[in-house]
């Protein structure tokens, strides 16, 4: 009797273990759960990294904001700054300009010496003095007012017999010569100066010019029918 229990007892035990083991393969709702909550938090893990990312481009978007309202500020104090200038700049040149008005004040005085003598000159002539002593009271002021010229950097503009240029000579007449091959100042009316190397004022001249050859003065008229 006692056998036969064993071998039933023996028979038994492989298939409560084979249905242990069916059950252990099987998924039970607690597992369905469990992954459904992993689910979730993968979910928000994604959500709140996505938030975290939009809310950091809000705030580099508010600094770029802010770098972008700064830069327009010195922008706009650079030009305020630079019209600044501007207008200190033509304020200089005005007060330059009313300054030169009136810069040759000194300059006019001395002149007016050099007018007094000459004038002291001319009243000073007897008819027993002659003409050589007003000759060389003349010579006398003309030499004073050259050295004055000198002083004040005012020289004379080199003219006569000189190639013509339009630049310090300004011609009244011209006259045509044979023996030149360019404009040349042959005689002059009224001397050019310069003061402090700029032209102060032109020398006016006569201005002699090649002269046509006479053979080109037929041909040209020969062209207009004109024989």
């Amino acid at each position: 009797m006692s056998d036969q229990e064993n071998e039933v007892e023996v028979s038994y035990v492989p298939d409560e273990l084979e249905d242990h083991d069916v059950e252990e393969h099987q998924d039970s709702p607690e597992t369905e759960e469990k992954t459904d909550q992993d689910e979730k938090k993968t979910t928000q893990r994604k959500r709140s990294s996505t938030k975290k990312l939009q809310e950091q481009l809000k705030e580099q978007e508010k600094i770029l904001e802010k770098v972008a309202a700064e830069r327009d500020d010195f922008k706009d104090k650079y030009l305020r700054n630079l019209a600044e200038i501007d207008n200190f700049r033509k304020r200089i040149k005005k007060e330059k300009e009313e300054y030169q008005k009136y810069i040759l004040n000194d300059f006019l005085l001395n002149l007016l010496e050099v007018f007094d003598n000459l004038e002291r000159a001319l009243n000073a002539r007897k008819p027993e003095d002659g003409e050589v002593s007003i000759i060389s009271g003349v010579e006398m002021i003309y030499k004073q007012l050259l050295d004055l010229l000198k002083k004040y950097e005012v020289k004379e503009v080199e003219a006569l017999n000189k190639p013509f240029d339009p630049n310090f000579h300004q011609a009244l007449s011209r006259v045509e010569k044979e023996d030149i091959d360019e404009p040349v100042v042959v005689e002059v009316y009224q001397k050019g100066f310069l003061y402090n190397g700029k032209l102060l004022r032109p020398s006016l001249a006569k201005v002699a010019v090649p002269a046509e050859p006479a053979g080109k003065e037929e041909a040209s008229k020969k062209v207009e029918g004109k024989e």
